[in-house]
């Protein structure tokens, strides 16, 4: 994959874009990690997890933990449901048509006929392979994880044990030796989607950079470009 070099950090004056867009558009596969949240007053977001979507019949929700029984959902009820995509942050409200526990938990949601979106992903990622650590809280000991893909607004790790839940904030931290230089990064990132799909050890965690320093972004430049 060839990084985009050119790409500029959006501006914090700048007020990203919300588009109308047909759900197929974003791309969804099954196992991206949603939050639904039922529309009654007190109520709060639940993770989820996308199974699949039949297009003008129905969209398949599920519990983020696979072994969960129950989806938090009634049949009937209205509720939001939030996601990001890795390039698009979006939203949509709809009904629960229904919803099963056999042979596994999900719940049917009447399928919109367009999602409000948001276009976040500022440059391309490069795939690596590479040992990188976190850190969950100011009190916590930073703990292993493999960085799979980076960008030098982003990246996305794998993970042995949860590291939160969308939204949080995380300690990064990466220590990469090119043929030269040692670079060195501890970087603050928002957890943008964090999901186990079903059939895997392990958590996937996608990480946008907080707060970046210009010298952050040569640094991640650099890095995203050795690595390809």
């Amino acid at each position: 994959m060839t990084p985009d070099m050119t790409a500029k950090p959006p501006s914090t004056g700048d007020k990203p874009e919300v588009l109308r867009l047909p759900l197929r558009q974003l791309g969804l596969r099954s196992g991206m990690a949603l939050q639904t949240r039922r529309l009654v007053e007190g109520t709060s977001k639940t993770e989820a997890q996308f199974f699949g979507a039949i297009e003008g019949k129905g969209v398949m929700v599920g519990p983020a933990n696979s072994d969960a029984v129950q989806t938090g959902l009634t049949t009937g009820e209205v509720c939001i449901v939030r996601g990001f995509t890795g390039q698009y942050e979006f939203s949509f409200i709809s009904k629960v048509l229904q919803t099963f526990e056999a042979p596994f938990a999900y719940a049917l949601l009447a399928y919109p006929g367009q999602v409000d979106a948001t276009r976040v992903r500022q440059s391309m990622r490069t795939k690596v392979a590479w040992p990188a650590e976190v850190r969950t809280a100011p009190e916590a000991a930073f703990r292993p994880v493999t960085l799979a893909d980076l960008s030098p607004y982003g990246a996305m790790v794998l993970s042995a044990e949860a590291l939160g839940s969308v939204g949080d904030t995380i300690a990064w931290k990466l220590e990469a030796e090119t043929a030269s230089t040692l670079i060195q990064l501890e970087l603050l990132a928002k957890i943008c989607h964090h999901s186990r799909p079903t059939g895997l050890d392990h958590w996937i965690v996608g990480l946008a950079f907080q707060q970046l320093s210009a010298e952050d972004i040569v640094r991640l430049h650099y890095l995203v470009n050795t690595g390809a």
